[in-house]
């Protein structure tokens, strides 16, 4: 009698486990999409101090908007992020960082959706206190973050390192934690530091104008047998001559490596002064891109100080957007205004009777 009574038992303990593993449990979900969209833009919010989840490191402490531009169909988007800081709207161009989070964002996936409950949210320190993503399907001068769409990210999900977890709408979620921890930098880490920048094609054309000179050049780069472009620069000013490639091509590596020195509101930066957008600048550096994006460097007159020489620049993504004032080193422009100058004063390249190698 007893061996029958714990049979049943054993019975029943075996039904009960199989059920329960068998139940779709939130925890045991294998990834999913929790949604697929096309976001325009993305607000980054601040923990508040009283947050309960982990706060070192920081995170940026002001708030950002991250704006996604298109440029027309099959054509690369352009990406800004805009911060506040001291009543002062700071604009400029996005590096990875923000491509990366419109991708992550756009196709959001998770290991876990179960429904919120206070003591769940209590937990793993998730409410309005909370560092935030607010997304949005607008990405004028004015957005309208809805509260549906926004995350406050909180504690780890259990052991697992790589998940957080997020409370969405009604919602709890677990997606990758690495969207969030991007933001434990200062927002100088989410801004593009070099002025001209490009996934794809090649330099087609180069206009410089001040210091007394005005020099324009044009490149039919081609591909060779390796599917790599091969530069062929022509001077279109004056005379029109094709160029020799060691003249063509400083000028260009001179123009790629042209990088943001310090942000104004930078920590670390000197004290630069205001720069008014008003007054002409003294140079002018127009880029066109193969795939038509045109790059404009403005170059205000030189600021001198005990750190350095310094020159202001305005980077314009024509028409598109234009950034705030940043800062280069001197050295950096005469460089630029030396391989302008070869340009300029360059002979006529024969050039040898041969195929593209």
């Amino acid at each position: 009698m007893k061996q029958k009574i714990s049979l049943v038992v054993l019975a029943f303990v075996g039904l009960f486990l199989l059920f329960y593993w068998m139940e779709d449990h939130p925890e045991n979900i294998s990834e999913t999409n929790y949604w697929k969209e096309d976001w325009k833009s993305i607000q980054y919010v601040p923990p508040k101090a009283d947050w309960c989840g982990i706060a070192e490191p920081k995170f940026a402490e002001e708030v950002m908007v991250f704006r996604k531009i298109p440029r027309g169909w099959n054509q690369t988007p352009l990406y800004t992020v805009t911060s506040i800081k001291d009543g002062k709207t700071i604009s400029y161009e996005a590096n990875y960082n923000v491509k990366n989070s419109f991708s992550e964002l756009s196709v959001l996936k998770t290991k876990l959706i179960e429904k919120s409950t206070a003591d769940i949210q209590k937990s793993y320190c998730l409410g309005e206190n909370s560092p935030s993503l607010a997304l949005s399907e607008e990405n004028g001068s004015t957005i309208e973050f809805s509260k549906d769409k926004q995350l406050f990210f909180g504690k780890k999900i259990g052991s697992d390192e790589g998940r957080v977890s997020v409370l969405v709408h009604e919602e709890i979620i677990a997606p990758y934690n690495y969207l969030i921890e991007k933001f434990r930098t200062p927002a100088t880490n989410f801004r593009e530091k070099m002025y001209i920048t490009f996934n794809d094609g090649y330099l087609k054309d180069f206009s410089f104008s001040g210091q007394i000179v005005n020099v324009k050049a044009e490149n039919r780069a081609k591909k060779n047998q390796y599917n790599v472009y091969v530069n062929d620069w022509s001077r279109t000013t004056g005379e029109r001559i094709v160029l020799p490639p060691d003249v063509g091509n400083q000028w260009e590596s001179v123009v790629k490596g042209l990088k943001v020195e310090f942000y104004s509101d930078e920590v670390g930066a000197p004290q630069f002064p205001e720069v008014s957008l008003t007054q002409n600048p003294e140079a002018v550096l127009d880029v066109v891109q193969s795939e038509g994006i045109k790059f404009r460097l403005s170059f205000y007159p030189l600021w001198e100080t005990d750190s350095g020489k310094w020159r202001p620049v305005r980077r314009e993504l024509v028409p598109y957007f234009s950034e705030t004032v940043t800062w280069i080193k001197e050295e950096s422009f005469q460089n630029l205004v030396n391989a302008v100058m070869k340009v300029k004063n360059a002979s006529r390249y024969e050039r040898p009777n041969q195929k593209i190698q």
